[in-house]
């Protein structure tokens, strides 16, 4: 295989496959090559939660320089919910979208405070949340443990179907022109004067421009040209039990402990909240650790007794990126001409289609829908050695 394209989108999760549908709605030609299977790793991995709220990890963090970063990039996650409004009709299936609202609960007076800083914070920059009574979270979660004495309420939160909604937009992409290659591993890009040849497993590529959306295997892509991102690799895990009667009606999280839970439209409940996996000694792959699994589900039966009951059906892990602020990486490289950005930091599930429009809009050299230049790659070259 040797052929031409004018963007290439090295990784196909559901940013790269996000900028492939805005590029060939545009008719530009673009091709998305992925090692494995599209949507295989972070993207087909994780549960479909659709976060605006500030996880609790990132919220509690008291270091000006990250606080100041979360701040400016709270408004995308909004974004981001509303980008999936907009796209699902677009779609050819029920990508199980459902905005039914998401809580982060408190146990504790320490708790209840933090959250209402929480919310202080995303207030300020546009978000719709507020902290709530212990009477009112029963009033509209009475699945919840009386342990639980108020909460941080988002009425934008909610859920998706990863497992249906990346397939079908593949299918989108592919109806307005766009090239999917599977199985298909990068293995050089060598710059030239008018693009890039890129060597992979099945043949050289020749584009005009390359958009680097490898996820957490991103600076292996970047490395290829010369350039070093600040990023590296977290392998995390995730829980599903047995289906069972309509029981959890929000995206629901935790004040403090590690948590994310929600019941799918079949009726299992997804239990996780970016607990850690192990390393296989051997092959390096994200391997299911006892105690995590155990935690994990400690913590969701402690807020929500009716799940104790419930068989845990399966248990997998997935390797997630990490990038030093925890903001996206979006846009050009100004010192490689023709390479772009579509690296996500937080929710890259529930950013994908902003993200992703924000860089096609770069890629096409138009102004962004909104400023993404506290997302450059060049902010990590400002900062003092």
């Amino acid at each position: 295989m040797s052929f031409d394209t004018d963007v290439l989108v090295v990784g196909g999760g559901i940013l790269g496959c996000c900028v492939a549908y805005f590029l060939a709605r545009d008719g530009v030609d673009v091709v998305v090559i992925d090692r494995h299977d599209l949507n295989h790793q972070a993207s087909g991995s994780n549960a479909g939660s659709l976060h605006v709220q500030m996880e609790s990890a990132r919220a509690n963090r008291t270091d000006p320089a990250y606080v100041a970063a979360i701040d400016r990039s709270l408004f995308v996650f909004a974004e981001g919910v509303k980008a999936w409004q907009r796209l699902a009709p677009e779609l050819d299936r029920d990508v199980e979208l459902r905005i039914s609202g998401g809580l982060m609960v408190a146990e504790t007076e320490a708790e209840l405070r933090g959250l209402e800083a929480k919310t202080e914070r995303e207030r300020a920059q546009g978000l719709e949340v507020d902290v709530i009574t212990a009477t009112e979270v029963r009033a509209v979660a009475p699945y919840l443990s009386e342990r639980v004495i108020g909460a941080a309420y988002c009425p934008q939160e909610g859920k998706i179907n990863p497992a249906i909604a990346t397939p079908s937009l593949v299918r989108a992409a592919e109806r307005l022109g766009a090239r999917f290659r599977r199985q298909c591993e990068l293995v050089a890009l060598s710059p030239e004067t008018r693009g890039f040849t890129a060597t992979t497993r099945q043949g050289a590529i020749r584009c005009h421009r390359v958009v680097n959306a490898a996820g957490a295997w991103a600076n292996a892509v970047t490395e290829m040209v010369g350039v070093h991102l600040p990023t590296s690799r977290r392998p995390l895990h995730m829980n599903v039990t047995e289906t069972t009667t309509p029981l959890v009606g929000h995206l629901l999280q935790h004040a403090s402990r590690r948590l994310t839970l929600k019941q799918a439209e079949a009726g299992n409940v997804l239990i996780g909240g970016a607990w850690p996996a192990g390393l296989h000694a051997i092959t390096g792959e994200a391997t299911v650790l006892r105690a995590t699994t155990e935690s994990n589900l400690w913590v969701a039966t402690h807020l929500i007794p009716a799940l104790g009951h419930l068989r845990l059906m399966r248990t997998w892990t997935a390797f997630n990126i990490i990038v030093e602020d925890a903001n996206p990486i979006l846009g050009k490289v100004p010192r490689v001409p023709g390479f772009y950005m579509a690296v996500p930091a937080n929710s890259g599930y529930t950013n994908g289609p902003i993200y992703g429009q924000l860089v096609a809009e770069a890629v096409r050299g138009r102004d962004p829908s909104f400023d993404i230049s506290g997302f450059s790659i060049e902010r990590f070259s400002e900062r003092p050695s």
